[in-house]
Order: C-alpha cells, then structure tokens, then sequence
C-alpha cells in the first residue's frame, strides 16, 4: 500500500507500539527511510522508499515554503544517498484520524565522522501523512 501525501523532514521511525493500519503503513515508510538515511545506503534503498509512494505523492515542506513532487523527492534522495551518518527519531505522539497520521518526533542524527547534531536533536518535528484509497 502506498502513501499519498506527506510532510516529510528526514525522518525515520521505529516505534511499532501502534497498531492503526494507517500507522502501520507509515512505519513502513519510515523503516524504509532509515535505510535511505543511512551512510551505507543504496538505489535499492531508494526504491523500495518510492515504491511506498503514489505516482502523485507530494511532500510539502512550509518551513522552507517548498512543494516537491515524487520525482524532485527522488533527486533529492539520490543527491544525498550516502552522505548521511545514521538518524533515527524518537517518536513522541501519533494521532491516526480523518484518514491521515500525525506523528510528533526528535530527529536525533550523527554525522558520518560520529557526532551528534546537538542543536537539531532537540528540536521537536511534526510530519503529517494524507491518505487516499489506503495510500
């Protein structure tokens, strides 16, 4: 089954307390973009994140006042593929209603050299996931 739409802000997660099929399916979004996340991470991983997603998937970004389709999503992925250390989040709140999944995180993240990103660890993020037709 494949997302829809999503606020994404390099995520990952791996809490699998939740048990909504919505919040199923974002977690396996999520375990897909902690591979892509990764410092040894492939086209492969890439992929199998895309192959997650609508064909209309859109990721809106209003921090930076950006809309980014499937494709410009990808290019960014491929962009970056390998340049991460290896992040994670700490899942804080979920809310699965109205066909769409809040999900209110920390984005703890280490660099390839090992650090910790101090300041950006401990700021709170919030991603939201629209559904149609349970994608």
């Amino acid at each position: 089954m494949k997302l829809k739409h999503g606020l994404i802000c390099l995520l990952l997660f791996s809490n699998a307390s939740y048990a909504h099929p919505l919040t199923d399916k974002v977690n396996e979004y999520f375990q897909a973009q902690k591979a892509v996340e990764h410092k040894n991470s492939t086209e492969t991983d890439v992929a199998k994140l895309l192959s997650l997603l609508t064909m209309d998937a859109t990721f809106e970004h209003p921090s930076f006042d950006a809309v980014q389709s499937k494709s410009e999503y990808e290019k960014g992925l491929l962009y970056y593929l390998g340049k991460y250390g290896k992040c994670d989040i700490k899942v804080l709140n979920i809310i699965e209603g109205l066909n769409a999944v809040t999900v209110e995180y920390l984005p703890p993240c280490i660099d390839q050299d090992g650090k910790a990103e101090l300041e950006g660890n401990r700021q709170k993020l919030v991603t939201l996931f629209e559904f149609e037709d349970e994608k």
